[in-house]
């Protein structure tokens, strides 16, 4: 895991979270990294978010982001319409798709892991 800090920390992330959000974000958090524990983490300060890829780069290096609301933390990612093959992701632009995570539980979703892996694929293979 390596962290670029140029447009804000993680703790800045999490301090933006509700009390609501801050336990969801900080166990999706580390979701991703069990699954990407390479990953490069972006602190968005100015967007309140966390994208994780393969670089800096948000469209070209990222395949997901985090992002805390009062009462869930939408997990998305930035290629969603390509990867979406349950059809369980939310959105209407042209590319990003996200799912709200609304409890722990909501982690523990088999599709969500696939979904990941799919991204973590599709960025490694179309940077």
């Amino acid at each position: 895991m390596r962290v670029e800090e140029s447009l804000g920390t993680i703790k800045d992330i999490f301090d933006k979270a509700s009390p609501t959000s801050l336990p969801l974000i900080k166990a999706a958090h580390e979701y991703i990294l069990e699954l990407d524990p390479e990953a490069v983490i972006v602190p968005r300060a100015g967007e309140k978010s966390l994208s994780y890829g393969f670089g800096a780069k948000k469209m070209s290096d990222a395949y997901c982001y985090l992002m805390p609301f009062k009462e869930h933390v939408n997990f998305g990612f930035f290629h969603g319409t390509s990867i979406d093959a349950d059809g369980i992701l939310e959105g209407t632009g042209v590319n990003l798709r996200h799912i709200k995570i609304k409890t722990l539980a909501d982690l523990k979703n088999p599709k969500l892991k696939k979904l990941l892996k799919a991204a973590i694929k599709d960025r490694k293979v179309n940077r």
